[in-house]
């Protein structure tokens, strides 16, 4: 087996490796550099494999990390990522076992983080919802949803129907629409009826007949 080309991609520290003029892998300069790995090189192919095996330890973390920078993401996030970029399972569990050891992943603070981004424009179930997609387990959302506090989902849901309303004074059926509106946007019914009355209140007077 002969390294026929090694070209690096873009400004990153890892290169494309070919053999006999067919991509082989992705190798840190750390490893190419150590193994003295260079074109033309005549090298035997369980060798490599075996590089190649220690090297996507070192570049799935490398890669993890480095996306991670970018991206606020779950420890599902995580792994969807690296299987995308190929990388086995083994090494894919090996790499957020080591990213769970360095707290890079952590999916109570990321579940935290996400919800507080969140909740100035949606409501505790459809923020929920979108976390259990995500991959958060039950026990952390649930654990997450009993500590939110009613009175700042209130507010906030206060805060979007006047939005809501802000150009439909005019508009028939007002409350019906808001309602429908804050349930949509994951407030609890009881939460987005007081946040209804309590917004119509500004332009029509209190009703108790709304709903």
């Amino acid at each position: 087996m002969i390294i026929t080309k090694i070209k690096q991609i873009g400004k990153t520290n890892r290169f494309h490796v070919y053999t006999d003029e067919e991509w082989f892998g992705i190798f840190l300069d750390e490893t190419l550099a150590r193994e003295h790995l260079r074109t033309n090189q005549e090298i035997d192919e369980d060798k490599l494999l075996e590089l190649k095996k220690e090297n996507d330890e070192k570049l799935s973390f490398d890669m993890a990390v480095s996306y991670m920078e970018r991206y606020v993401t779950s420890e599902k996030g995580t792994r969807d990522y690296l299987k995308k970029k190929a990388f086995s399972d083994a090494i894919i569990e090996k790499t957020v076992e080591k990213l769970e050891s360095y707290g890079f992943v952590n999916d109570e603070k990321f579940a935290k983080n996400y919800f507080e981004s969140m909740s100035a424009g949606k409501g505790k179930r459809a923020i929920a919802n979108k976390l259990r997609q995500k991959g958060i387990s039950k026990e952390i959302v649930d654990d997450l949803i009993e500590q939110v506090d009613d009175e700042a989902q209130l507010e906030t849901a206060i805060r979007l129907g006047e939005k809501f309303l802000k150009n439909r004074q005019n508009a028939s059926n007002l409350a019906s629409k808001c309602l429908a509106h804050l349930i949509y946007k994951g407030y609890d019914y009881s939460v987005a009826q007081k946040a209804t009355k309590t917004v119509l209140k500004a332009y029509e007077g209190e009703k108790d007949d709304w709903f």
